[in-house]
């Protein structure tokens, strides 16, 4: 029976995605961007890995030992973690991209190329990082440098940022051209009324923004856990930048399982119009506020800052807020009308993979 849930659903996958020159053309543009993409971040990140091998050689090669080159590598190694993040996410974003055409949810999609503009902007912010790093190596020694290593950015840094403004601009153009095609066809399912096309658009957006609390929320909330657990224990010297206290940790532990319940409720509540659990779900956003901001007070509060993590921080709370004001609009949205529309829209079965995949 899964196995049939499964194919059914892979040949209605396939049926949308073929379904007009420009959705294939959308799906095909995801798919080199995160092959492209990717591999260049990969070459960053080996550049990044490589140079922080060497510094620790330099460093147990010295006599005596460098330990003031500590700082620099625990900074080199935050900027290495942000590649692996910027990795992952690329296989996420096409994911987005497929689920896009899967749901047909015109919001996500032009979420899609925004996203796409907004790494252009990671990988300048990546640039101005690794610059300032290779500037400020070395300054607390007393004893002058002898180690040299180059950035190379025009082979490295530059490529991976002039890749990603032109896939943003051609996800921008595709997004344009499928929000016009799909929005003719959700028109035709959902019907001409103003306010139930205004209610469908906000459970969209809800959904939307759940989608990105997968990769963000959950993301953000895991690495916070690797971030502050050497701070469970007495903490030194150069863990004390990441410090948190024993008390918020755990909480935070608490909350980073309530990231994988808001996934469940958060579809099942909204789609069956289930209040109890949109009233828990609000509940779990507002302690993800809190988490969140507690988090970003002690990663602020200190000299050595992760400026990543803060903007990934930052990102968080705000979609973490967004979720909780749209997760009231579509709390007030139950009993209108919205749920038999939905429901109405899952049955509708074309014949093409009725066929191929029979129950």
């Amino acid at each position: 029976m899964v196995m049939i849930v499964i194919k059914r659903k892979c040949i209605k996958l396939l049926h949308r995605i073929n379904r007009s020159r420009t959705t294939q053309l959308f799906i095909l543009s995801s798919i080199l961007q995160a092959i492209i993409i990717t591999a260049l971040e990969v070459r960053v990140f080996h550049r990044n890995n490589d140079t922080s091998i060497s510094l620790v050689a330099y460093a147990r090669s010295s006599n005596p030992s460098m330990s003031c080159l500590v700082p620099d590598l625990f900074i080199l190694n935050n900027i290495i973690e942000e590649n692996i993040i910027f990795i992952i996410f690329q296989i996420f974003q096409m994911w987005l991209c497929f689920n896009a055409i899967y749901t047909q949810n015109t919001v996500q999609i032009v979420t899609t190329a925004a996203v796409t503009f907004f790494c252009a902007l990671f990988a300048i912010v990546q640039i101005l990082e690794v610059r300032k790093w290779y500037g400020n190596i070395g300054k607390l020694c007393q004893a002058p440098l002898k180690f040299e290593s180059y950035p190379k950015f025009l082979s490295y840094d530059i490529p991976l940022m002039i890749a990603l403004i032109i896939f943003g601009f051609i996800m921008a153009f595709l997004g344009w051209k499928l929000y016009r095609q799909l929005g003719w066809n959700i028109y035709k399912k959902i019907g001409g009324d103003i306010n139930t096309q205004a209610m469908f658009k906000t459970y969209l957006s809800y959904e939307m923004l759940l989608k990105l609390g997968l990769f963000f929320i959950l993301g953000l909330a895991l690495e916070a856990c690797i971030v502050f657990k050497i701070n469970l224990v007495e903490h030194t010297s150069i863990n004390r930048i990441r410090f948190l206290p024993r008390h918020f940790y755990l909480f935070h532990i608490a909350v980073t399982g309530l990231t994988f319940l808001i996934q469940i409720i958060g579809y099942r509540s909204a789609k069956r119009e289930i209040k109890v659990g949109m009233i828990c779900l609000c509940v779990f956003w507002a302690a993800i506020i809190i988490d969140f901001c507690i988090l970003m007070k002690y990663s602020i509060s200190v000299k050595d800052s992760w400026y990543f993590f803060i903007v990934f921080l930052s990102i968080g709370i705000i979609i973490s807020f967004f979720s909780l004001i749209w997760s009231v609009f579509v709390y007030n949205n139950f009993g209108r009308g919205l749920k038999d529309r939905l429901n109405q829209k899952d049955k509708e079965e074309p014949v093409f993979y009725l066929r191929y995949a029979p129950i």
